[in-house]
């Protein structure tokens, strides 16, 4: 397990929080808040290829043809 858990301080209503953390298969981190029910989880997801190439266009990159490989088998 490469993680670890830990206490955070819940946005939401300020009381403490259960909160965990990993960088396996990438970085992230997790809040669950047993006092007000919040949940904060990542997602994965992608672009489309028009979202993605108004982002490139943003950052002065050529825009692409078609998407590259998108894969959630990490």
């Amino acid at each position: 397990m490469s993680g670890f858990s830990y206490e955070e301080i819940c946005p939401n209503c300020g009381k403490e929080a259960d909160a965990y953390t990993d960088h396996k298969p990438f970085s992230f981190t997790s809040i669950s808040c047993l006092h007000c029910g919040l949940q904060i989880f990542p997602q994965v997801d992608y672009q489309t290829l028009e979202e993605l190439n108004d982002s490139r266009i943003d950052y002065e990159m050529e825009p692409l043809k078609k998407l590259p490989k998108q894969s959630k088998d990490f």
